[in-house]
C-alpha cells in the first residue's frame, strides 16, 4: 500500500501533548470494535472540481484541523493536490460535534494513538487514550519464515 498523507493538525490545547504524532483519521465508534468504526462525516464538503485522486492521497484532498485551547476540534481548510504538485486550499470553519476518536500515528505504518472526544471536546485523561504499538517488519526474518513454510508445504524432492 502506498504511504498516505497525514492530515494537517495544530494543537493549541495546553492539556494535550501529541509530540511525534501526525493526524491520519477521524473515526466514530470505538477503535477496537470491528464494524463499529466508521469515518466521521463532515458537514463541509470538498470542491469536486479541485479533487485530484492520487496514490498517496486516495481522497484527493486533506483536511487541516486545529485543536483549540478549550479542547475543541475545528476543521480550518481543505488542501487539494494538483498535477504539478502545487496545492490549493479552501478556508473553512467547522467545529466537529459529538463523540469521535482522532487516530494519530508516528508515521503511516507506525504506532497508533487514538484520542477520544466526548460531546466535541477532547478527553485529556491519557488513561482513556488507546495506544497500539506496531512492530516493524523484519524483512530477513520474514523471508526465513516464508521459506521455512514453503519447504513444509512443497515436497522435499523439489529442493534437492
Amino acid at each position: 500500500m502506498t504511504v498516505q498523507f497525514s492530515q494537517g493538525f495544530s494543537n493549541q490545547c495546553p492539556l494535550v501533548s501529541l509530540k511525534g504524532y501526525s493526524l491520519y483519521y477521524i473515526w466514530q465508534g470505538h477503535p477496537s470494535e470491528e464494524g463499529e468504526k466508521h469515518s466521521y462525516q463532515l458537514k463541509s464538503k470538498p470542491d469536486p472540481e479541485k479533487v485530484e485522486v492520487m496514490s498517496a492521497c486516495w481522497d484527493g484532498y486533506t483536511g487541516s484541523y486545529q485543536l483549540s485551547a478549550e479542547g475543541r476540534l475545528i476543521l480550518t481548510q481543505f488542501y487539494y493536490f494538483l498535477p504539478d504538485g502545487l496545492g490549493e486550499s479552501d478556508a473553512l470553519l467547522e467545529e466537529l460535534q459529538g463523540d469521535f476518536y482522532l487516530e494519530f500515528r508516528t508515521h503511516f505504518e507506525g504506532d497508533q494513538l487514538y484520542v477520544p472526544f466526548t460531546d466535541g471536546k477532547v478527553i485529556d485523561d491519557q488513561e482513556q487514550w488507546i495506544e497500539i504499538k506496531r512492530t516493524p517488519l523484519d524483512s530477513k526474518a520474514s523471508k526465513n519464515n516464508f521459506f521455512a513454510w514453503i519447504k513444509r508445504v512443497i515436497p522435499r524432492r523439489l529442493f534437492i
